[in-house]
């Protein structure tokens, strides 16, 4: 069994280090009572600041998709009230188609509400090519062109209206593995079963040739463009609600996460100001201890 000599020199090693690790130990209290973090560093905690970094990483991640969905939900809040803007003007035209089929009514009368139809046309017309920061919402992909391109007579009027877009969809990640839909095409929503632009374009021309006939059968074209823009409205209203869950639940999420983070990484605050206490305490006896033992190696050494 081997014995260690204890010099003076190996007290002051001794009293020194533990000094050091007291002092080391009372700056970390008080950078945590200062920080209200537990873990200020890698080295505090390896296992929480491990966890603390997926925690911030899956949060991050999280913030992006309610980004995601704050993009969609305008996206789709706009093609809402361009498409019911539609679904009003063909409304209007129900009404004046109605008018100007009753055999009763001069041409002259025709003849202004066949003027009124030109000006729902044009509102249509503005509508199917509405966009949202800078990029057309009716294009399919093709958000950076008109997806409705007229042609007009010398007169200036729309004579016909051609589709330039196309039918892809715009997906948006709106959390882990899950994208939803967020376009709704002009196709879709203005032609699928009724050319809503060619709709009001006879309208206007059957008002000012008295084409009776014609008219009466433009209001049931009339009834499957509306329920076409409507149908589109409803798919659209579904995507919402959709959306909505998904913003309640990573919202939720969230906040879960962050109640995590706070127990991997922050500090008690009553637990610390007991532990800094208590350190300040030992600190002092360690003071006092190494200044017994360096004093006394100092007087032997002047004697």
């Amino acid at each position: 069994m081997s014995i260690t000599r204890v010099t003076q020199g190996l007290m002051v090693t001794k009293a020194l280090s533990n000094l050091h690790y007291q002092t080391r130990r009372l700056l970390q209290l008080q950078e945590q009572l200062a920080t209200g973090l537990r873990v200020n560093a890698p080295s505090d905690d390896p296992l929480a600041a491990r966890r603390a970094i997926d925690i911030r990483q899956t949060m991050s991640r999280e913030d992006q998709y309610l980004g995601n969905i704050s993009g969609a939900n305008l996206q789709l809040i706009e093609s809402v009230t361009a498409i019911q803007s539609v679904v009003e003007s063909l409304q209007r035209a129900n009404e004046i188609t109605l008018q100007g089929s009753n055999g009763t009514m001069a041409q002259a009368q025709r003849d202004q509400l066949a003027v009124e139809a030109n000006q729902l046309l044009e509102s249509v017309l503005m509508e199917v090519n509405h966009q949202t920061n800078g990029r057309y919402i009716f294009g399919g992909t093709r958000t950076l062109t008109a997806p409705y391109v007229p042609t007009r007579n010398p007169q200036g009027e729309i004579t016909a209206v051609a589709y330039a877009g196309n039918l892809e969809q715009i997906a948006v990640a709106v959390a882990d593995g899950v994208s939803v839909v967020v376009n709704t095409t002009g196709q879709s929503a203005f032609q699928s079963t009724q050319d809503v632009m060619q709709l009001l374009i006879d309208i206007r021309d059957n008002l000012r040739s008295s084409d009776l006939p014609a008219l009466q059968q433009r209001l049931a074209e009339l009834k499957r463009a509306q329920d076409q823009a409507l149908a589109s409205v409803a798919r659209i209203g579904a995507t919402q609600n959709r959306l909505e869950r998904l913003t309640a639940n990573t919202e939720d999420h969230l906040q879960q996460l962050q109640v995590a983070l706070s127990d991997a990484i922050e500090a008690d605050y009553a637990e610390t100001v007991m532990n800094l206490n208590a350190q300040t305490n030992a600190f002092q006896a360690a003071l006092n201890a190494s200044a017994r033992v360096i004093q006394q190696s100092l007087l032997d050494y002047v004697r």
